[in-house]
Order: structure tokens, then C-alpha cells, then sequence
């Protein structure tokens, strides 16, 4: 009988990800602790929504609506403890813009970039596991 070994094949080292339209952003690896932070800031972020009223009419009792929020808030909070620099990103005049925390959150609020940054963050995660090791 084979043992199987789980192969630890996670960047230890910030990596360039590759967004659309030719955005690139450099990461921290996204470890346990940056998720954890994140996970704690999105939920901090979500009772306060809930509290004062989300702007824009949502309704959060909506389930569908609280779950949709909920990935905007912490793909927004994963971005920013994430996102070191970044490539291709501007103002409306073409004047590249600073990377800060609240542009990232900015960028975040496209869904195609959004959703790109996602999956690439957590794509050596998935390698692993799709290896059968995790």
C-alpha cells in the first residue's frame, strides 16, 4: 500500500498574478493568517452595513443579497491585506494611480477583476489539492 505525502508547494515569497485587461497586482502569499485577518475585517465590515443601512437600497435580509455582499466584503479585505504593487491600473486620464488600500478596494469593486483576483490568490491552494494532497 502507498502512503501519500502532502507536497507544501505554497509561495512562501510574494508572486505577480495576472489579471484582465492587463492589470497586474504583486501578493503576499494569501496564508492562513492574511484570511484569517480578512475573514475578520469583512465580518467587522458586514455589522456595520447592517447597522447604519446598506447604501444603495439592497436589502441585506435577502439571503441572496447577504451572500453576494459578503464575497464583495471579504474579496475586498483579502485584496487588501494581499496587494503589495500593481501594474496597468489608472485614473480616467490613463495617469497611473497609487497602489493603496482604498484604490485596491476600488479595483475590487469591478466584478471581472474581482473575481480574477480571487481565483488567482488562491490558486496554489488549489494545485495542492487538486494533486490529491490536501
Amino acid at each position: 500500500q502507498e502512503t501519500s505525502v502532502l507536497t507544501l508547494a505554497i509561495p512562501t515569497e510574494p508572486t505577480w498574478i495576472d489579471l484582465p485587461q492587463d492589470v497586474r497586482l504583486r501578493i503576499r502569499p494569501v496564508t492562513t493568517a492574511v484570511v484569517a485577518a480578512a475573514q475578520s475585517a469583512s465580518l467587522r465590515e458586514a455589522e456595520a452595513l447592517r447597522d447604519a443601512g446598506y447604501p444603495g437600497g439592497l436589502d441585506l435580509a435577502d439571503p441572496d443579497v447577504a451572500k453576494g455582499l459578503g464575497f464583495a466584503l471579504m474579496v475586498k479585505a483579502l485584496a487588501r491585506y494581499a496587494v503589495l504593487e500593481w501594474e496597468g491600473v489608472g485614473d480616467p486620464s490613463g495617469e497611473p494611480l497609487p497602489c493603496t488600500p482604498e484604490n485596491v478596494a476600488l479595483l475590487m469593486d469591478l466584478d471581472e477583476m474581482a473575481t480574477a483576483f480571487w481565483r488567482a490568490a488562491f490558486a496554489p491552494v488549489a494545485a495542492v489539492s487538486a494533486e490529491g494532497n490536501a
